[in-house]
């Protein structure tokens, strides 16, 4: 299996069934932030994202945010919402993984986000289970994000990775 092609895709994470990952033997759900979970303009977990969170919780998994973005936007994302985070993870690049996993096996961990070079293609090579979900909002993306867009939807077309209208087919 390439590793562009993520296990899963869901337009949302609300799509996702969490209590068929906890009876798969998941345990740890590494998210993104920005554009997975919220928008990159709202500061702080919606109440559908207190309610992800809780289900979380309830079923009995952990759920972590790993970002690329900066510590001061993450942290107080993550101090809101009660979860361990990491900031300036430098995804897809190892070392951030195995910081917040060290505790559990990869075929424990899931990693759900919205861009296949830093999301998927970084849980991949970890050996979790990976999960693709639409952005939130194209329009408030970084110029970084949009460069990577350029080479995500040569990937996806490559790859027949479904998807959204953005170049997901």
């Amino acid at each position: 299996m390439s590793i562009f092609i993520p296990n899963e895709y869901h337009k949302s994470i609300h799509d996702i069934d969490l209590v068929k990952l906890y009876e798969s033997g998941k345990r740890l759900i590494l998210t993104d932030l920005d554009n997975t979970l919220v928008s990159y303009v709202e500061p702080l977990p919606t109440e559908d994202i207190r309610l992800f969170k809780q289900k979380c919780d309830e079923i009995g998994l952990t759920l972590v945010i790993i970002s690329n973005n900066n510590e001061k936007r993450v942290k107080h994302f993550a101090d809101e919402l009660g979860v361990t985070y990491l900031a300036k993870a430098l995804k897809p690049f190892r070392r951030a993984y195995r910081m917040l996993t060290m505790d559990y096996r990869p075929d424990e961990v899931v990693i759900i986000g919205d861009q296949i070079l830093t999301d998927i293609v970084g849980g991949n090579r970890m050996g979790f289970y990976t999960i693709l979900v639409d952005a939130i909002d194209y329009n408030t993306e970084s110029w970084k994000t949009k460069f990577n867009r350029f080479f995500e939807r040569i990937i996806i077309k490559k790859f027949k990775i479904k998807g959204d209208k953005h170049g997901r087919t």
